[in-house]
């Protein structure tokens, strides 16, 4: 069993204006808190806590927070007088202190797992501007030096020791403000060093995390990289994987063959000839927002609805007629031809080939469309109220470009909102009214497709299994809950 102590008392100074109504460590990092990364990653690296300490400042936010965890103690640090005080002040609030301590500061993500918490060691990374962080060299402590220290790594907020008793003793015996002055004072300690730790320190380190968490959606066929001196993302397949690199190709067609109205709801395209490279869009993913954030059924409506009346009133208008030409034949490629590839086998295909043929038969072409429209790839910007939309198909049926069906885009979203794509997929759940709300905003606008765009959603998710290939146990999931929905559909 270890004990944990995060402190998450400071000013946080440097991260205002987020941080002027609350605390640090509850800044939100595309819709969760930064200490719930804290609290999720100790427990994908180990189960045995026995109590984890959260020395907390002038605000409650994360008392608030922390009521659903039995483990959590929130504890005040009377005066600021730096982390290591802090740090004291969470070893004196433990019930037990005998047990191996580790050290988290709040406002550091890491997402390493497999570490050996309890034992002695350091995290550390390799960085270039040393001036800006605590170096150690294996033997030395240097904080914030005006030098670059030879053979030195930063330490990036995660401390372990294999004993309790006498870490805590060097935290009290220690006059300094510094966490390395008792680091020091407690002896030995092993290296780890890893690549997945995020930093929220500042507001330039802030953005630069989120948007490298949006890069974690990044597929098994491409990559991201984020350009914090040009605020883009670049996104680059896979090499001499010809399927990725059609892929963002497509993409790329779509961004440029998008009218200028259409295109305020998409990130800026920068010229690159080997990848796809955007500006960076700040905002909250709406599938981050409804499963992480506390939001009104209003709100849900409010935001549900605002990208549907987008969609209807900006993307799916009148079609060109060279696109309408081919619709009938590419719209039979998406719904019924795509269908009998990739659910052939499934013993409720028969369903699914139904549902197919009768969207297939309620497909409309639309001057633009989305494609893969659901609340993962949609920013929302609370500030400005704006909805950015990424990650679109590009391709509708043998046909590049903007062009494509209305009733598919809805299928898309009934996907994520009415069957639960999101919570699917990544485990985030969506509160129960969700898809509520989108079954009376289809019922609304659309009353004379709802079962097609209802049905369509479950169909959706059936033939995207396959393409899940990295993740068995998430096909496993997705296939059951189609299949359970099948066998109860009234179809």
């Amino acid at each position: 069993m270890i004990n944990v102590v995060i402190p998450a008392a400071g000013e946080a100074t440097r991260l205002k204006p987020l941080t002027s109504n609350c605390s640090k460590a509850m800044v939100r990092v595309h819709g969760k808190p930064t200490i719930e990364y804290i609290i999720e990653s100790l427990y994908n690296n180990t189960t045995d806590i026995n109590q984890i300490v959260v020395v907390d400042g002038k605000h409650n936010d994360i008392r608030d927070w922390a009521k659903k965890y039995d483990v959590v103690k929130c504890v005040k640090q009377g005066s600021l007088n730096g982390p290591r005080d802090a740090i004291s002040v969470g070893i004196e609030s433990l019930d037990d202190k005998n047990l191996p301590l580790v050290v988290w500061l709040g406002d550091a993500i890491i997402l390493e797992e497999d570490m050996p918490l309890g034992s002695d060691f350091l995290l550390t990374k390799h960085v270039d501007d040393h001036f800006s962080w605590c170096m150690w060299d294996g033997n030395n402590y240097f904080n914030k030096p005006k030098e670059t220290v030879p053979n030195a790594d930063a330490l990036v907020g995660l401390y372990s020791f294999s004993d309790g008793i006498k870490a805590s003793d060097c935290f009290y015996d220690t006059d300094g403000y510094e966490i390395s002055d008792a680091l020091e004072l407690y002896g030995t300690f092993n290296n780890i060093n890893t690549e997945r730790w995020y930093d929220i320190g500042d507001i330039a380190s802030y953005h630069k995390t989120c948007a490298e968490f949006l890069t974690f959606k990044a597929r098994e066929f491409n990559s991201f990289e984020y350009r914090s001196d040009i605020n883009a993302i670049t996104k680059i397949p896979s090499h001499n994987n010809t399927f990725a690199v059609r892929t963002i190709m497509n993409e790329k067609n779509w961004f440029e063959t998008l009218n200028p109205v259409q295109s305020m709801f998409v990130p800026k395209i920068l010229k690159d000839d080997y990848a796809l490279s955007m500006s960076y869009e700040s905002g909250i993913l709406l599938s981050d927002l409804f499963a992480h954030e506390e939001i009104s059924n209003s709100t849900i409506d409010y935001l549900i609805e605002k990208v549907i009346l987008a969609m209807r009133t900006h993307f799916h208008g009148k079609a060109t007629l060279e696109f309408t030409a081919d619709f009938h034949d590419n719209a039979e490629k998406m719904w019924v031809t795509k269908t009998a590839e990739r659910c052939e086998m499934s013993p409720m295909y028969t369903f699914y080939a139904g549902v197919a043929r009768s969207c297939l038969d309620k497909a409309k072409p639309v001057s633009a469309m989305h494609g893969d429209l659901h609340f993962g790839n949609i920013l929302y910007n609370p500030y400005n109220d704006s909805i950015t939309l990424l990650d679109p198909r590009g391709q509708y049926g043998d046909h590049v470009g903007c062009g494509g069906d209305y009733l598919y885009d809805m299928c898309k979203l009934s996907h994520d909102l009415y069957h639960g794509y999101s919570e699917l997929v990544t485990g985030n759940k969506y509160p129960e009214y969700v898809a509520k709300s989108f079954s009376k905003l289809v019922d609304k606008y659309y009353p004379t497709v709802y079962n097609e765009i209802i049905d369509g959603g479950a169909l959706l998710i059936a033939t995207c299994i396959k393409l899940h290939y990295d993740c068995p146990d998430r096909q496993q999931r997705m296939e059951d809950y189609v299949n359970d929905y099948a066998k109860n559909s009234r179809r």
